[in-house]
């Protein structure tokens, strides 16, 4: 497959090509058996408008907890965002050409380039960037513009004031 590239702000980010029959099932991204509270949900009218937020979750998330990772890929961008507002970020690229964004970080991981499991720990949740407190802003991306994307979580789209049980486990 060809890849296609994204500069942003001095970053060059390479995003895969979208696969026909690819997998778009993702995990919660926080380990089994635990559930946090949806404090913000997609279309949420404190932050999650406009293009590149609108389909994102905020869940409430203590600091320094284990954010995982949600599919199986590549990391592509884990460090402070050139974005301030995102703080310390992390970026997979999964098989089926959409990334997973996690960001307001503590703490990120993995350098650019390794592969991760589905389920591996990619950094600890923090309030980095523009965030009020504690908590994992977490969204499905395109990789090469950074649009959010319409997404499901475990089979559904949870709504601001629910707390989904993961069934994420350990990589």
């Amino acid at each position: 497959m060809a890849g296609a590239l994204m500069t942003a702000a001095a970053v060059t980010v390479t995003g895969a090509s979208p696969a026909a029959a690819a997998d778009y099932y993702y995990e919660l991204p926080y380990p089994a058996g635990e559930a946090y509270t949806v404090t913000q949900g997609p279309e949420g009218t404190y932050s999650h408008t406009g293009p590149y937020n609108e389909y994102a979750w905020d869940f409430g998330l203590p600091a320094n907890y284990e954010v995982s990772a949600a599919q199986g890929g590549t990391i592509v961008y884990s460090d402070w965002s050139p974005y301030w507002e995102n703080g310390i970020e992390v970026i997979i690229r999964h098989s089926n050409g959409q990334c997973t964004h996690y960001a307001h970080l503590n703490r990120a991981i993995y350098n650019a380039g390794a592969w991760v499991p589905q389920g591996r720990v990619v950094g600890w949740s923090g309030s980095t960037g523009a965030s009020t407190g504690p908590h994992l802003h977490f969204q499905v991306i395109d990789c090469n513009s950074r649009v959010g994307l319409p997404a499901t979580l475990q089979g559904w789209t949870p709504y601001t004031g629910t707390r989904p049980v993961s069934v994420n486990s350990y990589a």
